[in-house]
């Protein structure tokens, strides 16, 4: 990391944001490789290649990827010198008789690591719509598709992780004498939710470019739905935090997991989309397993109450709206 090399004490090692030679020569290096592109995808610079079958290919290929690349970490690389300056400058030592403690604030590394995470989203969301608007490249679309999923999965795992550290930080004001604890802690984490929904927004675009293939549309709701329901139960887990509840969030979590296969339930009926329908009888069977196999040995026997009534009470609306709807409800896929 370039952040390694700057000491606090010695200003002239500070590395100034864009202002400096490695984004400079970064900067340098898109330009020409832009320029590479568009004499190698031009027409008029083709004929010198075209004795040779393999090696244009290869260079077609490659050099997009190369831009791309070069385009990502220049930006990123800027974001990583910035909050790891900012995490050398917190360092204090604190002398108690004759040891001395080095502390530093880490919680810049939180925020240096979801803000890669958020710059990540909107890195790959321009770039899907750049391929939707502009470049129009199928074999890109199929790369692009599977970063889209890489990127969202980071962010559901290891995001949702980094943002709740940054709020049990908050939360529990640890060094708060020497690092004053923000609300930024907590609202970080909407800031996120925005990036998360501007990549859906860019996915929603393909699958509207690929209206006859049904394999798109179903992949995207099964993205979507998963994505809203991981933040919610993120969400869930996150307000009872705050309220310092001391009921357990799994009960909460299995209630919730519960109301939302009854909305899927209801949408997939309404649209008469059968594969909807499937994943919310899924996500309802995995509930009920979570309730019996896991939930029960931690909860009281007020909980159990209200968590079995609860669910009991979703699965008779349930079977009602089957048998209510039934009539409108098909086997044919294509009007899904």
């Amino acid at each position: 990391m370039l952040g390694a090399f700057f000491t606090p004490e010695l200003t002239t090692t500070k590395i100034t944001p864009i202002l400096n030679l490695n984004f400079l020569s970064s900067l340098i290096f898109i330009v020409f490789f832009v320029f590479i592109n568009y004499v190698n995808s031009s027409k008029k610079f083709s004929l010198s290649l075209e004795k040779q079958k393999d090696i244009p290919k290869i260079i077609t290929f490659a050099i997009p990827i190369i831009l791309v690349f070069a385009i990502y970490f220049t930006f990123q690389m800027e974001i990583s010198i910035y909050w790891d300056q900012l995490f050398a400058e917190s360092m204090i030592k604190i002398k108690r008789a004759s040891y001395t403690f080095t502390y530093f604030n880490y919680d810049l590394i939180r925020f240096k690591s979801i803000w890669i995470i958020n710059y990540s989203l909107f890195f790959i969301s321009a770039l899907t719509l750049v391929n939707i608007k502009k470049i129009r490249n199928k074999q890109f679309e199929l790369i692009n598709n599977v970063l889209i999923v890489s990127v969202l999965f980071v962010f559901l795992s290891a995001g949702l992780y980094v943002l709740s550290e940054l709020r049990d930080s908050y939360l529990h004001q640890i060094f708060s004498n020497y690092y004053p604890k923000q609300a930024l802690n907590l609202w970080i984490r909407y800031i996120s939710f925005l990036f998360v929904s501007f990549l859906l927004y860019a996915s929603y675009q393909v699958v509207k470019q690929n209206t006859l293939q049904r394999i798109y549309k179903m992949a995207f709701e099964l993205l979507l739905h998963t994505t809203i329901l991981w933040i919610l139960s993120s969400e869930l887990i996150n307000w009872m935090d705050i309220a310092h509840s001391d009921q357990s969030y799994k009960l909460g979590l299995s209630i919730l997991w519960g109301l939302y296969s009854l909305f899927l339930i209801v949408v997939g009926i309404w649209k008469n989309n059968r594969p909807m329908r499937i994943g919310a009888i899924t996500l309802f069977g995995l509930t009920l397993i979570k309730l019996f196999f896991y939930d029960i040995s931690h909860l009281n026997t007020i909980a159990k109450t209200i968590v079995f009534v609860s669910l009991g009470v979703l699965l008779l609306i349930i079977s009602f709206l089957y048998n209510k709807y039934k009539h409108l409800i098909t086997d044919d896929f294509s009007e899904s």
